[in-house]
């Protein structure tokens, strides 16, 4: 240790578990006032001085001072051989100083930066010394000791080698590029996806994934697909969902054990009325019904009643935690993920034609002029007598002909008309981009598209229902003090956006959803500016979402005079488990409607489409193929504006790992 210093010198001491310099200004008792470089003044106790390293005049010069001397330390440090010290002082196998240690180095009178240079290398030494802090004492290790640490230190480099080559060909398999994977990463990565299995290669993916936004399942499954190794089917994407397609057994004989609804006291019957619903002809989870039934001076009464799968089973058993675990339904191309098992979801609960079935009924009546005025919400029981596809309910809509549905469907959709007008009033946005639906049927696996138009008069009149019965929703818990978890949106951040149906524009689209607000939970009814209403919960599709099968729950509770099944945060708790859940599955649906458009695309051979310029891209140009909505990029360095459209053709279609390129025509 130094001597005490006085004032001007310039010294190297110890803050905490850090070597720190400092100018000394002052000395009072056994306490220094230094400056550091950075401009702080702290006072050091005398014991924590290490190095003196001369004198400074003027403080300015400090910060300049200290890293000239510091690069000086770190070229001697480079130089010392720690084993030649090592080798010099290991027999005596005492505990020795710095000074004593640096006297066998360098010789008497070492000076201040080669002792700061070996105090800095012993510091950080990992094998040839053994550090008191207490002391700054140093003990040479025993041979045995040393060559223990080398070999662990070979190998921890090794495996960290390992380790990083393996990261590396990860990270370029999920980057679309070319990467060779050997059969036990391959292996390893099934074991991740089927059966969730730990593995050094699911920690790496993990980190990875996350910054991809992915979880490491999916991460597993792009890569597989793209090595070829796993076809693209409705198994694999339950895998990479943590799912199997199949039910676990305990499930299935939960399921099995249930017994059909029975006609139940207490609910209001509808069963004399011609219910009917409306959805696509593939649909077996049927969620909705409507009745008609007309009233005295043009009035109807409207029933839209919803599937009460809270009939059959409680919260907490086998079947209800699988439903949590898989969130919704999820209608992949190959072939649906169901939320319930097909006994429950898609015969028991399902709202289908000639069944009895329980439902929550809301009830409603419209005036002559198409005014909807909400009456009640009870528990009920119908059987369908009639199934419409939006095609069907379409074409009645528009025809002029007669039809036993016609009326009916007359009533609802002006009633719809005035619903959404009232909802435009209140500064509600409309978003309509048309779609395709993908699937792929046979044995041959023909992909087949199917456009749909969510602005159709059929679409929007079954959508404002909806809407409508959820609103209903929130306004009857709130009058009863039913707890329920709210949806919110807070107003667009452009305010011309509010108000207005806006057609599919792909240059605008993006603009448009960045300016609306995120929709957020919320346990107190706060107001849903997107759909311009001032309080919203969702419950109109419990076969298929679980959120919504829980918020039934909640009012069929209170329908019965019962204690609601969830509370405050509990509630929002499961609320939240579900959405997280909804949400991986929505990107597993993107992925892959993308894989077969693509195979779709692939085997049309070299037909010109449309594309319209989008931005720019590294590779020429984003672009977006009409009417399809598939995203591509043209490769092209020609100059060209957002929002042209010109005709294109495929330059490079790979499904496997998501790519489309394309060309000029």
């Amino acid at each position: 240790m130094e001597e005490m210093a006085e004032p001007g010198s310039l010294i190297e001491f110890l803050d905490g578990d850090r070597l720190q310099w400092g100018l000394v200004l002052e000395v009072r008792g056994s306490t220094l006032g230094v400056l550091t470089p950075t401009g702080k003044r702290l006072r050091v106790p005398e014991r924590c001085l290490l190095l003196e390293h001369g004198r400074l005049g003027d403080p300015d010069l400090l910060a300049e001072k200290v890293r000239q001397l510091e690069e000086r330390i770190r070229q001697q440090a480079e130089e010392i051989d720690l084993g030649l010290l090592w080798e010099a002082v290991r027999d005596g196998g005492d505990e020795q100083d710095l000074e004593a240690l640096a006297s066998v180095y360098f010789g008497a009178g070492a000076s201040p930066v080669a002792r700061s240079a070996l105090l800095r290398r012993l510091w950080a030494d990992a094998y040839y010394f053994s550090f008191n802090r207490h002391g700054l004492r140093f003990r040479p290790r025993t041979p045995e000791q040393v060559a223990a640490l080398q070999e662990a230190e070979q190998r921890r480099r090794a495996c960290a080698q390992r380790r990083q080559a393996l990261q590396d060909v990860l990270r370029q398999a999920l980057e679309e590029e070319e990467a060779e994977l050997e059969p036990a990463v391959l292996e390893a990565l099934e074991g991740l996806l089927r059966r969730g299995e730990p593995s050094e290669i699911g920690q790496l993916l993990e980190e990875l994934a996350g910054r991809a936004g992915m979880t490491a399942r999916e991460a597993a499954f792009e890569i597989l697909v793209r090595a070829g190794r796993l076809e693209p089917s409705t198994e694999a994407y339950a895998w990479s969902a943590g799912l199997e397609v199949a039910f676990p057994e305990e499930v299935l004989a939960e399921a099995r054990a249930l017994s059909p609804f029975t006609p139940e006291e207490g609910r209001e019957d509808f069963t004399d009325l011609a219910a009917f619903h409306i959805d696509d002809p593939e649909t077996r989870e049927v969620d909705d019904a409507f009745t008609l039934q007309p009233l005295p001076d043009g009035r109807w009464r409207v029933g839209v009643h919803l599937a009460d799968p809270a009939y059959f089973f409680p919260p907490g058993t086998a079947l209800d935690q699988e439903a949590l675990r898989r969130a919704l339904t999820i209608y992949l191309p190959t072939g649906p993920i169901w939320m319930l098992p097909e006994r429950l979801g898609t015969d028991l609960a399902s709202l289908r034609p000639g069944e009895l079935r329980p439902t929550l009924s809301f009830l409603a009546e419209v005036d002559p002029g198409g005014g909807v005025r909400f009456r009640n919400l009870v528990l009920g029981q119908i059987r369908i007598q009639s199934s419409l596809s939006y095609e069907e309910a379409d074409t009645l809509l528009e025809d002029t002909g007669a039809h036993p549905l016609k009326e009916a469907l007359s009533v609802l959709y002006r009633a719809a008309e005035g619903l959404l007008r009232e909802r435009l009033a209140r500064g509600a946005t409309v978003l309509l981009r048309p779609e395709y639906k993908v699937r792929v049927r046979g044995q041959e696996g023909e992909v087949v598209l199917k456009p749909v138009d969510p602005g159709s008069p059929a679409r929007r009149l079954v959508s404002e229902w909806m809407i409508w019965a959820n609103a209903m929703a929130a306004r009857w818990a709130l009058d009863h003090g039913v707890p329920m978890i709210y949806r919110a949106q807070d107003p667009p951040e452009d305010p011309d956006l509010q108000g207005q149906i806006l057609a599919y524009d792909p240059l605008r689209w993006g603009q448009w959803t960045r300016l609306l607000r995120r929709i957020h939970l919320s346990t107190h009814p706060k107001a849903h500016a997107g759909l311009g209403l001032e309080a919203y919960v969702q419950i109109s599709s419990p076969l298929r979402r679980y959120a919504d099968l829980v918020l039934g729950r909640q009012l069929r509770a209170a329908l019965r005079g019962e204690a609601p099944p969830y509370e405050g945060m509990a509630l929002l708790e499961v609320l939240a488990t579900a959405e997280a859940a909804e949400s991986r599955m929505r990107a597993l649906e993107a992925r892959a409607s993308r894989y077969w458009m693509l195979v779709w695309l692939s085997r049309q051979g070299l037909t010109s489409y449309e594309a319209v310029v989008l931005g720019r891209h590294p590779l020429g140009y984003r672009v977006e193929l009409r009417p399809y909505g598939l995203l591509g990029v043209l490769v092209e360095y020609a100059l060209r504006q957002p929002g042209e459209v010109l005709p294109v053709r495929p330059l490079q279609i790979d499904p496997r790992r998501g790519l489309l390129r394309l060309e000029p025509a």
